[in-house]
């Protein structure tokens, strides 16, 4: 049974959705919040790489990231409004994906009968709190796009009635939108809801609900095309098609089979393997009591598979950064609607027990911000000197010689203190992305040998793993001159 509250009553919900959201990305937002952001190294990447495509950079092959596409673009949007480098309009941004994401849980909570749309929107943003790293990642985008499509199955399949043909379609087109949005922030982000379709496809086959099936495939590749083909179309008119297919599939693979740590010990023996048994639990529990109360398999063989299929994803990579668990928020809190749904309506023990749940939930919440916002304090340490020695090395460098300029193996936020940009696609991490394919130091090193930048900052003092390329530390001995230092970063010209 759905509860269909008035325009009136839901405005209140609104507004206390915008405020959590607000609040919740103060906090867990380390990298860009109001309050004092630690800018972070990910993020600052993506800054890097938003105010550069605000400022006429094509993606991938002027400015490279191994991400999808449609994160470039939400990275340029604050960055056209804000006139680059803005960390408050990257802010609002997550904000604004944060509400649409509490909305779409308060519609779950009111779709399958549940009382506390408060409750379960606080479960969420436990989830979130704990894996969120700082904010502004693909992840954090792509849940919201999972839940969207998570609700359009739950639309169709969580009803006292066997929904028709014609009432899939529009379900089945989220659905597809929503996939294909995930995917193009990360490939990787997409498997939960390849999960769900398979689960609701199998279903229907099995049943021998043919028509449905097919109405199901051609809501879902029209919603495909209809948030695929405007990205599509926008890396074409960059002529980065081919750059994109690189960056965002090959070199991805690529980079996720980078490092050597055990994937069955992560899962078995760490806090990360934990959380992601955890999220995993809870949707796998909710699909058993979907399946009970409806004796229908479609949208609990959904919910496990988006589980299952989630979790791999968390786990295709060696590096297990908490972030990456942010997939498996939307499946965990659609669980959580099910297991939830069965407090009884009316009675006073029940509202009471409502409250300590979610009195318990939001403890937890602010006990996870008090931890995001401390880890932000000690990172913000040391942080206003280095703001100022990487501006007063760039202040060095001519206004006419910036677009030959190149920050190289250094932090990521460097770009962000001096407010600067690279004159080469690989503006971070060289060989490190170079472990993963070597012919990106191939290419970099052959910039530097043919047409180097004529100005360079970079790190001294200090200990690199990988270790600076012999072809690029010979170019930097051999053909540049050292031009002033500040704090543990050296400024270099090009020797006329």
């Amino acid at each position: 049974m759905t509860n269909r509250p008035s325009i009136r009553s839901r405005i209140p919900g609104a507004l206390v959705s915008f405020l959590l959201a607000a609040v919740f990305v103060l906090f867990f937002g380390e990298c860009n919040t109001p309050l004092g952001p630690r800018i972070g190294s990910d993020n600052a990447m993506y800054l890097t790489m938003g105010t550069a495509l605000a400022q006429g950079y094509a993606p991938y092959s002027d400015i490279f990231d191994h991400k999808g596409p449609l994160l470039f673009i939400l990275q340029m949007l604050p960055q056209l409004i804000a006139g680059g480098y803005s960390l408050t309009a990257v802010y609002w941004q997550e904000v604004v994906f944060l509400f649409a994401g509490l909305r779409i849980v308060s519609a779950m909570a009111r779709r399958s009968g549940m009382r506390g749309e408060l409750l379960l929107q606080l479960i969420y943003l436990g989830a979130l709190g704990a894996c969120m790293d700082g904010g502004n990642l693909t992840e954090e985008y792509a849940a919201t796009f999972i839940l969207a499509g998570l609700y359009a199955a739950q639309c169709v399949f969580d009803r006292d009635d066997e929904a028709q043909p014609k009432d899939m379609l529009l379900p089945a087109a989220v659905m597809g939108a929503a996939a294909m949005l995930a995917f193009l922030t990360r490939a990787n982000n997409a498997l939960g809801l390849c999960g769900m379709t398979a689960g609701i496809a199998l279903t229907l086959l099995f049943g021998s609900r043919f028509a449905a099936l097919g109405a199901c495939a051609a809501g879902f590749l029209a919603g495909c095309a209809a948030a695929g083909l405007p990205v599509l179309a926008w890396l074409a008119y960059h002529g980065a098609i081919s750059d994109a297919v690189y960056g965002s599939i090959i070199h991805n693979m690529m980079y996720a089979e980078t490092g050597s740590a055990s994937r069955v010990h992560a899962l078995f023996f760490t806090p990360y393997g934990y959380t992601a048994l955890l999220f995993a639990a809870v949707a796998a529990l909710g699909a058993l009591r979907a399946y009970m109360r409806s004796r229908r398999a479609a949208l609990p063989l959904g919910m496990l598979l988006t589980a299952a299929l989630a979790g791999m994803s968390c786990f295709i990579s060696h590096k297990f950064y908490s972030h990456y668990l942010m997939v498996l928020a939307p499946i965990a809190v659609m669980g959580a609607v099910q297991i939830l749904a069965v407090l009884p309506a009316g009675r006073l023990s029940s509202r009471r027990t409502l409250q300590i749940y979610t009195c318990v939930v939001l403890a937890c919440v602010v006990l996870l911000g008090a931890r995001a916002n401390h880890n932000r304090l000690k990172e913000r340490e040391g942080l206003d000197q280095f703001i100022a020695d990487a501006q007063e090395l760039y202040a060095l460098v001519p206004e006419e010689d910036r677009d030959s300029f190149m920050a190289y193996r250094v932090e990521p936020k460097w770009y962000v203190a001096a407010q600067a940009l690279p004159c080469m696609r690989f503006y971070f991490l060289q060989e490190i992305l170079g472990q993963a394919d070597p012919a990106v130091m191939d290419e970099v090193a052959n910039e530097f040998e043919t047409n180097p930048p004529q100005w360079v900052v970079i790190f001294y003092n200090r200990e690199f793993g990988p270790p600076y390329d012999e072809r690029v530390a010979q170019v930097f001995e051999s053909r540049y001159t050292f031009v002033d230092a500040k704090g543990q970063y050296q400024l270099l010209r090009l020797t006329p």
